[in-house]
């Protein structure tokens, strides 16, 4: 009876490497290959050895003992029955080998709990792959699905005109807007298909078209009028005046003119207080004489645009003045006529600029001072605010000057403006304007100069002085442009 029952512990099983392999369920992947060298071996291994089963089942504990270990009551047999035996072997004797059919039993069972025990770690691992899988599977999903929500979300926020509006007839005329839109996309792709699909069929390419021919040269007799509008540069209109053999020709002489004409407008054009010296003898080296009437109109419209260089104009006159007297009277004509002009038109701003001209050219003693005398008695005549106003500033430009050449006449006028301004028929402001210009002329017209120093370029002794009245009959003598 004890030789019968052998002890777990007493005797190992030996492994058997040819043992039936274990069943496989559908989702475990491939039982891997057990290699036979030693370190695989000493490896630990997912099934249990079965010392570790006979310590288990010695510790009695249920969390450690495999699920295919015997029940207890067989252990407690097995056990009742392995101590006789050891006391009847004298405690110190060697034990009698087993049986060699309970040893084979006792063998196989444990192969067979070894074996079930293999096989529960295995599919314990199958479905633990099987679950971390399917929940790697499950989080895909999930991601691909909140992709596909937010990509439709998007899409629907995208199309729809406005998310808050629950009108089914927005959304349908929303839906034909898109599918019409659709569509015309569609037959643009198409037509721009079918195009480059024709533009790649043909080979032949279009002919580069022949350049323009060359322009014929410019000839004297094809510019209508002065310069009939057209720009001709300094360099090639000096190239066809070279180019023209019979210099009395009109051809000729039109273009001379053109050029005399640029020329004197140029140097009208930049002059100015501090460059005056230097611009003088630049004019002087032009044509003036045939150039005279285009010399006056230039300093007129320049005058006009910029009242302010009056005094610098009226100062390049004086010194033209002292070597052509011819130039200085036309000037000073047209001036004349140009405020006669404007006075009957009740042109203020012409008349303004006219009148303040007169006045400078009575400080360089070009135009005597009896014009300006004159002048003021017109203007003081019928007085009204316009005219006042006009006359108070021509006696701050000239002011100092008729106090040197004509004080009677100036005081005659000023007791004319007391006068004005004792009848109190006159605005306010224009009363206040008379007002100031008895002050200025109690400062002895300070601040008013009649020639700054810089312009100051003519002696009185070599000014030739031309005495105009209004009342003549004047020629501007416009032939001479």
């Amino acid at each position: 009876m004890a030789a019968a029952s052998v002890s777990p512990a007493a005797s190992p099983p030996r492994r058997h490497r040819h043992h039936s392999p274990p069943r496989r369920r559908r989702d475990d992947s491939p039982p891997r290959r057990r290699d036979a060298s030693p370190k695989r071996r000493a490896s630990p291994s997912p099934s249990p050895s079965p010392d570790r089963d006979a310590d288990r089942r010695r510790g009695g504990g249920g969390s450690g003992r495999s699920r295919a270990s015997p029940p207890p009551d067989d252990r407690d047999r097995r056990r009742r029955d392995s101590k006789p035996a050891d006391e009847s072997n004298g405690g110190g004797a060697p034990p009698k080998p087993p049986r060699a059919s309970d040893g084979e039993e006792g063998g196989g069972r444990r192969k067979r709990v070894a074996r079930v025990s293999d096989d529960e770690e295995k599919e314990d691992g199958g479905r633990r792959r099987s679950r971390r899988r399917s929940s790697d599977s499950d989080d895909d999903r999930r991601r691909k699905r909140d992709r596909e929500r937010h990509r439709d979300s998007r899409r629907h926020r995208r199309r729809s005109p406005s998310s808050e509006s629950s009108d089914g007839g927005c959304s349908r005329r929303h839906r034909r807007d898109e599918s019409s839109r659709r569509e015309r996309d569609e037959r643009r792709r198409d037509r721009g298909g079918r195009e480059e699909r024709d533009r790649r069929r043909s080979p032949e390419r279009k002919e580069p078209t022949p350049p323009l021919p060359p322009p014929p040269p410019l000839l004297p007799e094809m510019i209508p009028g002065r310069t009939g509008g057209i720009y001709i540069p300094p360099f090639r209109m000096a190239q066809m005046m070279r180019e023209v053999e019979d210099k009395s020709s009109t051809e000729y002489q039109r273009l001379s003119w053109d050029a005399l004409k640029k020329s004197i407008n140029g140097l009208v054009n930049k002059v100015n207080a501090t460059n005056i010296k230097n611009i003088v003898p630049e004019l002087f080296a032009e044509n003036l004489v045939r150039g005279r009437g285009l010399f006056c109109q230039s300093c007129i419209k320049s005058q006009m645009a910029s009242p302010g260089f009056t005094d610098v104009f009226a100062a390049l006159v004086a010194v033209v003045n002292t070597k052509f007297p011819e130039i200085g009277r036309l000037l000073l004509v047209r001036v004349v006529l140009q405020l006669k002009r404007a006075y009957k038109r009740n042109d203020k701003p012409q008349l303004l600029a006219a009148t303040k001209f007169i006045a400078h050219l009575v400080n360089q003693v070009v135009a005597h001072e009896l014009v300006a005398l004159e002048l003021l008695t017109v203007l003081l005549e019928n007085p009204t605010d316009d005219s006042v106003e006009v006359a108070v500033g021509f006696v701050k430009e000239c002011g100092a000057m008729l106090q040197d050449l004509s004080p009677q006449g100036l005081h005659a006028i000023f007791e004319r403006f007391r006068g004005i301004l004792h009848e109190g028929e006159i605005d306010k402001r224009v009363q206040f304007l008379i007002e100031g210009l008895f002050a200025i002329r109690k400062a002895k017209f300070q601040g008013f100069p009649a020639i700054r120093p810089e312009l100051d370029l003519v002696e009185q002794e070599d000014q030739f002085t031309h005495e105009i009245s209004l009342e003549d009959e004047l020629d501007p003598e416009t032939n001479l442009r």
